[in-house]
């Protein structure tokens, strides 16, 4: 027997987030660089008017070639062999995308410090493709701005930023005016001694003699660059020109997808969460298909401020705005974001499809790709210059050439367009229609003519409980009303049926809030909209997920002088806004991850702030000021640079919760609570190790103790004489002394616990979850907890019961899985317990009067013992039970106790599979009428009873692995969604002329006599998931790799807490030969669409990196990056769980050992079962995990796990 040796694979802490790839098509590497002849003719000069004709007839050839290319290039795009996005919506749209061609990619390849972004065009982003620029590592954000300006609208052209090299002279004096590239001869090898951050060190190299660069310009498009002529001498000697020739491809996966998050720095795109599966979705909005003549919002157009005249609000105004409104410094048909502080040209980035950030002047678009691929995962440098050049990487980075539009976003800050506009009832003549500019921002729908309009006067509509009704007389017309007794309605006419509904969507949101309230979060603002300030009613202004400064930008936030509740989380403060400080009206303040270090003295101002949350930040200290808010209740200092609990809480009489989860307290010191009014205290994730008491009196006050996931070996809580919740889970606790006075609840799982010391009683306690510990016996004192409803206590080493729990008159629900039980306790009476879980335990038999007795049992888990017989049901043919769930898999149980079922009329699910069962007599499943779900897999069945058609809600049939020769008629039952009869000895099926309308999946796999007809085939193809052996004469892949395969496989699925599994999986025994495997499975959690696209592709891209990744640490990393690529929007929205297992063997050495290669991401897991033992071989990413809990910190994440 061949030994096999493990290997796993780095474990990746990234989810499966979208991204399409198509492979870069290399073809040939060696091209022969064009050369220029030093006899070539010079054209001579030519006047204006020869150059203004020569230019249209050159544009009217070439937009006719282009047009020719474009369509040649289109089709053969559409059929290439081409590797393509998965993303479906991508592979609709066929849009030409441009490629760099071989003498770009060349010019890349050269030098490390070179490499190509592609830029998208603000507007055009989802119709047209990204531009490739190629540039280096010192290439500036506003260089490549500048140049992208410089050179115009040509989309489809290459940009060369040009890195001009000093000549150098070496030893022998020769001078050398290109970079020497003598290490792209080493390879990889050649790094082995760098650092693990290798790629930073080669790319960050400043003093380097041949990285001295100044910047040429060089675009080459079709309509401007003749192919066969020279160009710039000295820039055709340093390399080849790049030519424009662009095959068909998907475009960007990305498309429009909605702003749903963002974070403060790059790193902190990468995936946070320790769940893979667990993404924001986000819906994908494109540009109007139907054109409006509405102004949308540019959010970056820069506009020339208009000096008004001073602002007045009309009589007729609905509202008076006061003595000082703010002026308009944009005119009425501009964004509703102001202009940026210079008209300069700017490059965003955007990560995973989230709100897109202005990139500094001095920051490096190269730079920040190569880093972020790094992080991603690929270490190769070499593999991150290939990976940056390909053009659909735009799922995971992409750059835009000003801010992107919005659709989703602009409509919340802000409608505006000039209209028709009547004011007053449309029955009164003397109300005529006039054309009026129109703008719907904040709470307020203002008017005014488009003279007035460059001047600030307007008329100002409070919407807020107010109406917008549609005018049925008029088309495209909505009725706007103000609230209260002197309302007033203006009617608009709008061009267009679009702008009508996206007015009226918009109006209705606003006139149905309660609450004067707006949400500009996640709008890429980096200053407030001008006309928002005339909102003066607002309450609620949530700002997060943006770009605010804290700068004069929220000096205007002063203007609302009702505003009670700001959020401004998860900007770019840097430094605390002091100047919210003079809004004493606030009672609500979020400032959360804003990378604050400090908090102004002048907080102290607010004294009727009332909620103040500060959550990741950098916060180490808090001012003495801070006591004057007599007022607040909640504090909020988690995940800061806490080391002590601080002192200025005294001084907070109302603070009843200290919320400081997440710092870096490592003693906690009690009598730092003596003076303390706190009732709540969060200290989960800190770095606890131990605990200085103080006197009980003191500590009166404290009812709920939360130190969960810090170093605690021992803990003390009996100082806490009104204690009622402790959380304590996921320590090293070895000893845990309790005080049961006014205990209630008691969370301590994951510890080593061997005993539970409580003094007194705990009389009160209601739950108690002790589970994953080292627990022997239950403590004596559980019996007189006579409230105790709920009982964890799985995952112990407990082999008996006490007698006295199933006679408890409050337990309902006990869970003692996974432990040593050999019996239950015989004594059984009138127990009031509903769910009990048992499974995994040496359990010969149950109670015999466990279902007699127990009236109020629903749910019963078995599984995994050695039961070979079932209590009765009953002591006559009438039964009490109420049982609704039996879970007796994996037992020894045989036909005499199919009769002891019959008593469970109520029964909905019955799992028996891996029993001993041979017959299950039909007169017994005709009496269980109301079952749903049914598995009987892993038995001797010769035929699924036919009474089975009584169960007309039966849903899901699994009866795999029996002897089964008939096929059961559950196909006329209605509601039959999932039925699995492979491997059996069916020879043929029967079906009804219609399948049932839910059916979803059909296994008949395995059943090797099973012959159907072409029209059992054509019907049966109808049904999503139906799966079947191929015919013996197909083609098979085993005869192709030279011989038969040495491995073999099987597979289960289990619904567990799910009803519907969403998992696919992937089986090759001959995986690029016979002696090689591969197996995976993918969980889409609630989709399916992820699953299947893992399962059709996975092996395709494993083969290919075995090829093209030269370290074998590294293929199977790289693989699941670039299946990120190809799951394109997809996988953004979706996301996803994936477990692979490659098992190699060495060519070489015949007699040599396999190697296995596991690599997994989010819940999906590799376990090798080795002599009878589970031995994993994939991590759970979670923050139990050292490193995992680290890299979550590193990117001031703020955990929110409440288990």
């Amino acid at each position: 027997m061949e030994s096999v040796k493990l290997k796993k694979s780095n474990a990746l802490s990234v989810a499966l987030r979208s991204t399409a790839d198509e492979e870069d098509d290399e073809g040939q590497r060696a091209s022969n660089p064009r050369q220029t002849k030093s006899d070539e003719p010079r054209t001579r000069s030519q006047s204006p008017a020869e150059l203004n004709m020569l230019n249209k007839a050159c544009k009217s050839s070439s937009s006719l070639l282009l047009r020719k290319r474009r369509v040649k290039r289109h089709m053969s795009g559409i059929s290439s062999s081409h590797s393509r996005s998965l993303d479906r919506q991508t592979l609709l749209r066929h849009r030409a995308s441009p490629q760099l061609q071989l003498s770009d990619r060349q010019w890349v390849r050269q030098d490390l410090r070179r490499g190509s972004i592609h830029v998208h065009d603000r507007l055009l982003a989802w119709s047209h493709p990204a531009r490739p620029v190629l540039c280096t590592v010192d290439s500036t954000a506003a260089e490549i701005a500048q140049r992208l300006q410089q050179a115009g609208g040509k989309t489809c052209s290459v940009l060369r930023l040009n890195a001009k090299s000093y000549l150098s002279t070496d030893m022998n004096g020769n001078c050398d005016g290109e970079y020497p590239l003598r290490h792209l001869h080493t390879g990889t090898e050649s790094l082995a001694d760098q650092p693990g951050d290798r790629l930073r060190l080669l790319l960050l190299e400043k003093d380097h003699p041949y990285h001295q660069q100044e910047y040429d310009i060089f675009t080459h498009s079709e309509a401007n660059v003749d192919r066969t002529s020279p160009q710039d001498e000295d820039s055709m000697k340093r390399f080849a020109g790049s030519d424009v020739e662009t095959s068909s491809a998907c475009d960007d996966l990305s498309s429009g997808a909605r702003f749903s998050q963002h974070r403060d720095s790059l790193s902190d795109d990468m995936i946070l969460g320790t769940d893979a599966s667990a993404f924001d979705s986000s819906a994908a909005e494109g540009l109007d298909t139907y054109g409006s003549s509405s102004d949308e919002l540019e959010l970056d157009c820069p506009t020339e401020p208009i000096l008004p005249e001073p602002v007045t609000v009309e009589a007729e105004s609905a509202l008076a705005v006061g003595t000082d409104p703010p002026a308009l410094g944009h005119s009425p048909d501009s964004v509703g974001t102001p202009s940026n502080s210079d008209s300069s040209p700017a490059l965003y980035v955007q990560l995973h499809g989230e709100a897109a950030r202005r990139l500094g002047p001095d920051e490096r678009p190269l730079q920040i790709q190569n880093d972020f691929l790094f992080k991603l995962g690929f270490k190769d440098p070499w593999r991150v210059q290939e990976e940056g050049m390909n053009t659909e990487l735009g799922s995971l980075l992409r750059f835009y050439a000003g801010k992107p539009h919005s659709i989703e976003s602009s409509e919340r800050i802000q409608l505006s367009g000039t209209y028709n506009v009547r004011k007053g009832k449309l029955q009164l003549p003397v109300n005529r229609w006039s054309r009026r500019q129109v703008i719907l921002c904040g709470t307020c729908l203002m008017v005014s003519s488009v003279k007035a309009s460059h001047t600030g006067k307007m008329h100002i509509l409070p919407l807020i409980g107010g109406k917008v009704e549609e005018v049925k007389k008029h088309s495209h017309c909505l009725a706007f009303s103000s609230a209260g007794p002197q309302s007033q309605t203006y009617y608009i006419s709008f061009d267009s049926f679009t702008e009508h509904l996206r007015w009226h969507r918009q109006a209705a949101k606003m006139v149905s809030q309660r609450i004067s309230s707006v949400d500009l979060s996640c709008c890429s603002l980096e200053k407030l909209p001008p006309n928002l300030l005339y909102s003066q009613d607002l309450t609620h202004l949530n700002l997060k997920h943006n770009f605010l400064p804290a700068d004069q930008t929220l000096l205007q936030l002063q203007r609302f002088s009702r505003l009670r509740s700001l959020n401004l989380s998860n900007n770019q403060l840097g430094s605390f806004p002091r100047h919210i400080c003079s809004i004493s009206t606030l009672t609500e303040v979020n400032l959360s991850c804003n990378h604050l270090t400090s908090i102004h003295p002048d907080v102290g101002s607010m004294t009727n702030l009332q909620t103040f949350v500060l959550d990741g930040n950098l916060l180490c200290a808090l001012p003495v000021e801070l006591g004057c808010l007599q007022r607040l209740a909640y504090l909020g200092l988690s995940f800061n640079e806490f080391t002590q609990v601080p002192s200025v809480l005294e001084r907070l009489p109302a603070v009843e919760r200290l919320c400081m989860a997440g710092n870096k307290v490592s003693v906690l010191t009690l009598q730092t609570f003596r003076l303390l009014t706190l009732k709540h205290v969060d200290l989960r994730l800190n770095q606890i190790s131990s605990v200085v008491p103080d006197e009980p009196e003191f500590l009166r006050h404290v009812t709920q103790l939360d130190v969960r996931d810090n170093r605690l070996t021992e803990l003390d809580v009996s100082v806490f004489p009104r204690l009622e919740v402790l959380h304590c889970q996921r320590n090293r606790l070895t000893c845990l002394r309790l005080r049961g006075c006014a205990l209630k609840a008691l969370y301590a799982s994951n510890n080593e616990l061997q005993e539970l010391d409580m003094s007194p009683v705990a009389s009160n306690l209601t739950y108690m979850d002790i589970s994953r510990n080292c627990m022997k016996s239950l403590p004596d004192w559980l019996s007189d907890s006579k409230k105790l409803e709920v009982l964890d206590i799985s995952h112990n080493n407990i082999a008996e019961l006490p007698p006295w729990l199933l006679c408890s008159g409050s337990l309902r629900k006990i869970l003692a899985s996974h432990n040593q039980l050999k019996r239950l306790p015989e004594r059984v009476e009138r127990p009031v317990v509903e769910v009990l879980d048992v499974q995994h335990n040496h359990l010969v038999e149950l109670p015999c009067n466990l279902f007699l007795k127990s009236e109020s049992l629903r749910c019963l888990n078995a599984s995994a013992n050695k039961l070979e017989n079932l209590p009765a049901s009953s002591l006559s043919e009438e039964s009490s039970s109420i049982l609704q769930e039996l879970y007796l898999t994996n037992n020894h149980l045989t036909d005499k106790c199919v009769p002891q079922l019959t008593g469970h009329t109520h029964l909905r699910i019955l799992h028996m599979a891996y029993n001993h069962l041979q017959t299950f007599p039909a007169s017994k499943m005709a009496k269980l009428e109301e079952l749903e779900e049914v598995d009987l897999s892993g038995n001797r069945l010769k035929a699924v009873p036919t009474t089975i058609l009584n169960c007309r809600r039966m849903h899901t049939l699994v009866a795999h692995s029996n002897c089964i020769e008939v096929f059961p008629e559950v196909m006329q039952l209605m509601e039959m969604k999932c039925v699995d009869l492979s491997c059996n000895e069916l020879s043929e099926i029967t079906l009804p002329e219609s399948l049932p309308p839910k059916l979803q999946e059909l296994d008949l796999t395995g059943n090797l006599r099973l012959n159907l007809d072409h029209k059992t085939l054509e019907q049966l193809n109808n049904i999503r998931c139906f799966r079947i052996d191929p015919p013996p004469s197909s083609f098979s892949a085993n005869d192709t790799a030279g011989g038969p395969a040495v491995w073999s496989h099987g597979y289960t699925e289990a619904s567990g807490i799910k009803n519907k599994l969403c998992v696919a999986a992937l089986s090759v025994n001959s995986f690029c030969g016979s002696r090689e495997a591969l197996y995976g499975v993918f969980d889409g959690d609630r989709n399916v669409e992820v699953p299947y696209l893992l399962q059709c592709t996975m092996n395709d891209i494993l083969a290919e990196e075995l090829h093209r990744t030269k370290s074998e640490e590294d293929y199977m990393t790289n693989t699941f990056l670039v299946m990120q690529r190809k799951l394109g929007t997809a996988g953004q929205k979706l996301g996803g769980s994936a477990a692979l297992c490659h098992i190699r063997h060495d060519p070489t050495d015949p007699a040599g050992c396999f190697t296995l290669t596991a690599a997994n991401v989010g819940k999906c897991q590799a376990v090798l079962c080795r002599d009878g033992k589970a031995l994993p071989l994939s991590l759970l990413h979670n923050i139990s995990i050292k490193e995992e809990y680290n890299r979550v910190r590193q990117h001031k994440a703020i955990i929110t796990e409440k288990t």
